[in-house]
């Protein structure tokens, strides 16, 4: 990360002013293999996706980025995933691509890593939501537990002689899966494999069918969470104290640093207080820029109406028109949510993640 950019980018969003971008999340695709039970994008239309030359070009007019996270849908449904990310790196220069996958494909995996051109700037993040029966059940016969496993090792044994980076995302949904989390972590802790565990937001403005498109407000709230209605009466509050203790264990001391933050606010939420803390300045449309397949620019995870598209419009129109000016608006006096996704780029580029907690 760019120490004078990330400064600068600090000062403008706890002013309010107006940085470019550092941080962006690029849903390559809604399309996806699974079936999970708490996420529509499986039976969302696919709609229209930027080609190759299209993502050059859109990433070209954001101009250079600290990190870009590629996600879906299931990315590497786009058998054009390697493409995309050469042509974001040509374009953006991010020091970290992110992927975000299901591990169901995991030869196009392995032939993405041995082919990028800069595999040091991989970062992989593979999803499950608990052990065998539970994530199967959840997610359908076409991404099996066994197969998201084989993925994970096959990063794994890749880290050394490509340095590319692997961790686990444990979404829990249910008491099961809450149950099964000690479980997976012993499962992964064969390759040195982290994981990550977030509890599950009852719905989402992004990949639900009912809201997308929409402004989801009432998932934003001033205090508590807004946990999945099939987490009803689970130990959650213990599980995070749990989950807390055990963030210094992680291999990276940046991980490390960030998840404690994001555990914290979480256990703050969960046990009702009045003023939640950590609690950082959004910076939806202002250092975080999100992208839809298509090329169109949302608001953020949970407000989805879009402001412009980069693909037919340059980023000064998009970035500083009308529709982006009144979003910026509503993201300033949102009380802010506490999805993963959209605390860690607040907690970074607002300077939050600097302070004691």
């Amino acid at each position: 990360m760019r120490v004078i950019n990330w400064a600068t980018s600090v000062v403008k969003n706890r002013s309010r002013a107006v940085p470019r971008p550092a941080w962006c999340t690029y849903i390559v695709t809604f399309r996806c293999n699974a079936r999970c039970q708490m996420c529509d994008s499986w039976q969302m239309e696919p709609g229209e996706e930027l080609d190759v030359a299209q993502v050059r070009d859109v990433f070209s007019k954001i101009g250079r980025l600290d990190i870009v996270r590629l996600s879906g849908g299931e990315p590497f449904m786009r058998t054009d995933l390697p493409q995309i990310a050469e042509a974001v790196l040509a374009a953006s220069r991010p020091g970290i691509i992110h992927i975000t996958t299901n591990g169901s494909y995991r030869k196009r995996v392995e032939a993405f890593i041995r082919e990028f051109p800069q595999p040091s700037r991989l970062r992989f993040m593979v999803s499950f939501d608990g052990l065998e029966e539970e994530h199967d059940a959840n997610r359908g016969a076409g991404v099996p537990f066994r197969r998201a496993v084989d993925t994970v090792q096959t990063i794994a044994e890749m880290r050394e002689s490509h340095g590319v980076e692997v961790s686990a995302n444990h979404t829990v949904i249910s008491p099961q899966s809450l149950a099964d989390n000690e479980g997976l972590r012993n499962r992964l802790a064969e390759w040195d494999v982290d994981v990550h565990s977030v509890l599950a937001y009852a719905e989402s403005s992004m990949y639900g069918l009912s809201l997308h498109g929409q402004s989801a407000d009432h998932l934003i709230v001033p205090k508590g969470y807004p946990l999945h209605p099939k987490l009803d009466g689970a130990d959650v509050v213990g599980f995070v104290e749990r989950e807390l203790e055990r963030a210094g264990d992680m291999r990276n001391f940046m991980l490390r640093w960030g998840k404690r933050y994001y555990l914290k606010g979480l256990l703050s939420r969960l046990t009702n207080g009045q003023e939640p803390k950590p609690n950082p300045k959004c910076v939806a449309l202002r250092s975080h820029i999100r992208i839809l397949p298509d090329g169109s620019v949302p608001v953020c995870q949970f407000n989805t109406e879009k402001v412009g598209n980069l693909r037919d419009q340059s980023f000064d129109e998009v970035w500083h028109s009308e529709p982006t000016s009144g979003a910026r608006d509503w993201v300033d006096g949102c009380p802010g949510c506490w999805a993963e996704c959209e605390v860690m780029p607040n907690a970074i580029f607002s300077g939050d993640i600097l302070k004691p907690q």
